[in-house]
């Protein structure tokens, strides 16, 4: 499936598409996007490098953050005793972007021509005139779940290795070179299908913060670590064959004040969210807590996981849930 697929040198494949979009690649109706590279074959290559068994969470508690950022609704907790009974429910509530979630096809579309994966138009997902489908929801890729080989960057561990600190709560790139020179470093070799993980050392900055800080933080415009947001790194992306990218910061790509630091010409106005969500129907994850995971395979001398998640409803725009990651 990969080596017959176009390079992003080809993309969009249909005249008239955003740009850099794969739109009708597996066909109009798709709602899987790179996660079509999970083929049962991926799958099963996956499975055989297993070698002890552990599994770990990637979920930060729903509640982590002492206050959410972008003025999101928090955590709403209700235990309900069903008296006189010995017999308990919960009702919740919260914004699914306050903790370890991935951003779904319906998350965010392409601003400028205001269509989301494979043309799908807003009206579609939040349906105002009554036009409400289940176009690009969740429950998609709940079906199978995300299940393949995992690979870790620890690109904080691999710069505290070279004393070379920094601070992850600025808008700190990470290059496409340094993924490099870290995978290196790691002895890790990318595979089409690979789910990859970024670990920034970003919770090891926040938990360092004060309180007083930290709710200043959640008021502040996003100034956060993360990748380089340029056409070098999506096509390096792409042509690598990642099914989909996560990090344990809060944004997948580093940002100022909300944007880019340093914009990138080459990317004409767009953002690194809108090519690879709405573009190719890529799954980004965030918040994620790789903490414990890095420090196993650092034991193990490995960056191999196979991962499994997530379960979510029809009409859902981004999943919170993610399950068990065993290092291989």
């Amino acid at each position: 499936m990969f080596n017959s697929r176009p390079r992003f040198e080809d993309l969009p494949l249909r005249e008239g598409d955003p740009p850099w979009s794969a739109w009708g690649l597996y066909g109009p109706d798709d709602e899987l996007g790179t996660l079509n590279l999970l083929s049962a074959q991926t799958v099963l290559k996956a499975s055989e490098e297993i070698r002890t068994g552990r599994r770990f969470g990637l979920d930060l508690p729903i509640d982590y953050l002492t206050a959410p950022s972008h003025g999101r609704t928090a955590l709403s907790h209700t235990v309900i005793w069903k008296a006189p009974r010995a017999v308990h429910d919960d009702e919740i509530a919260f914004n699914t972007q306050i903790s370890t979630q991935w951003d779904g096809l319906r998350h965010i579309g392409y601003a400028r021509e205001g269509l989301w994966y494979n043309g799908v138009r807003q009206p579609h997902i939040s349906g105002e005139d009554g036009e409400r489908t289940t176009t690009l929801g969740i429950h998609a890729w709940a079906k199978q779940g995300i299940v393949g080989r995992g690979v870790l960057v620890d690109y904080y561990h691999w710069r505290m290795k070279q004393h070379k600190p920094f601070d992850t709560q600025v808008a700190h790139e990470i290059t496409l070179d340094e993924i490099i020179a870290c995978a290196k470093d790691q002895n890790l070799e990318f595979q089409p299908g690979d789910i990859l993980f970024i670990r920034s050392g970003w919770r090891v900055g926040y938990e360092r913060r004060t309180v007083e800080e930290k709710l200043q933080w959640s008021t502040d415009s996003p100034t956060w670590i993360g990748v380089e947001a340029s056409l070098r790194m999506v096509k390096w992306l792409w042509n690598t064959g990642f099914s989909a990218c996560a990090g344990d910061a809060p944004a997948w790509e580093c940002l100022l004040n909300g944007q880019p630091p340093v914009p990138d010409e080459a990317m004409k106005g767009y953002i690194s969210h809108e090519i690879m969500i709405a573009g190719w129907g890529m799954p980004i994850g965030e918040y994620f807590d790789l903490e414990e995971l890095s420090a196993e395979c650092h034991r193990q001398s490995r960056s191999l996981a196979s991962h499994s998640g997530p379960t979510a409803s029809k009409l859902a725009v981004n999943v919170w849930q993610q399950i068990d990651l065993s290092p291989q």
